[in-house]
């Protein structure tokens, strides 16, 4: 060992733990020991070095001769730590016969500039961490808008007719897997066509939203209720048997020519068809089914609601 001494706790806690730089120099200026703080600090690779190379504008001559000549001196030099940094310490040299002893603490100023550089740095990543959350839920009320606007009946406010298509699926297998019944109801506007020649086509979008806003306001918050294109809608009613469905329409049927949708006493009438899911049936068999009986309801008379029954095998004008 480079060093000797009878106080061997000392020395021991000064290698291994000391929170301060403790070298040893020969008396050419090349460091053969380091403690540990100093390893972790200046590198593992620091023994073998010439002291000045782990410096920055150090006069080694003068340095080394005031360390020798004087048994106790103080320099504030800067170190290039191992990450490439700069750190001031407070240097104490003692020179003995063969060697030169080294003993530093970090500057108290350049601590304290550290110390507050770095609350401006965490107070700068907390104001830059509110700005991130703020931007993040910005972003996901964007994100959830768009998703909704993709979804919905620009004109009616209604889900259209993709979202249809993606939650009928979830609903059936829902009501398989749960063995709940599930009914639906595909629904026509009679004479839509001569509703818009005759009253404007301004008119006929307020009978589409009128329409509309009573399948709302007539059916529950777990019913699915969309534009399924022009003047047809459709409705999907979980937990509902083929009777429950009827009569959901024809509640529909009967307040429609109540509301005045053209607001000239006109009345508006709809016509209705309803099937209820079968076992082992797909979405585009409950959909035909049903469109089958609107059609039947449209050529027996419109303004009625007719239930499909389980061999219905007539073509549908649903694509």
């Amino acid at each position: 060992m480079l060093w000797d001494t009878d106080q061997q706790p000392v020395l021991d806690y000064l290698v291994n733990q000391a929170s301060v730089l403790f070298m040893v120099l020969d008396r050419h200026g090349i460091i053969r020991q380091v403690n540990r703080f100093g390893s972790l600090l200046l590198g593992p690779d620091t023994p073998g070095k010439p002291f000045q190379d782990i410096l920055i504008d150090f006069h080694h001559a003068f340095l080394l001769d005031s360390a020798v000549s004087c048994s106790d001196t103080v320099h504030l030099l800067d170190f290039v730590t191992l990450s490439g940094n700069t750190q001031t310490y407070h240097c104490f040299f003692y020179s003995t016969t063969e060697q030169i002893l080294v003993f530093g603490h970090l500057d108290v100023e350049e601590l304290e500039s550290l110390s507050s550089e770095l609350l401006s740095v965490n107070q700068e990543l907390n104001n830059l961490t509110r700005e991130l959350n703020k931007k993040n839920r910005e972003l996901a009320r964007a994100n959830e808008k768009i998703l909704a606007l993709s979804r919905t009946d620009h004109l009616t406010g209604l889900v259209n007719r993709g979202y249809f298509s993606e939650r009928i699926e979830q609903m059936i297998s829902l009501a398989v897997r749960k063995s709940h019944p599930l009914s639906l109801i595909i629904t026509d506007i009679d004479q839509f066509k001569i509703i818009n020649d005759t009253f404007g086509h301004d008119a006929g979008d307020r009978v589409l939203q009128g329409f509309a806003e009573l399948m709302q306001t007539s059916t529950r918050a777990e019913d699915l209720v969309a534009r399924f294109g022009g003047e047809e809608f459709i409705i999907l009613l979980p937990c509902t048997e083929t009777h429950e469905a009827h009569a959901y329409a024809e509640r529909i049927r009967l307040a429609l020519p109540e509301k005045d949708l053209l607001r000239n006493g006109h009345p508006v009438s709809a016509s209705f068809g309803v099937s209820q899911l079968l076992p082992n049936e797909k979405s585009a068999g409950l959909i035909k089914r049903a469109d089958t009986a609107l059609y039947r309801a449209k050529t027996s008379g419109r303004n009625r609601t007719v239930i499909a029954t389980g061999n219905d095998t007539q073509l549908s004008n649903w694509q």
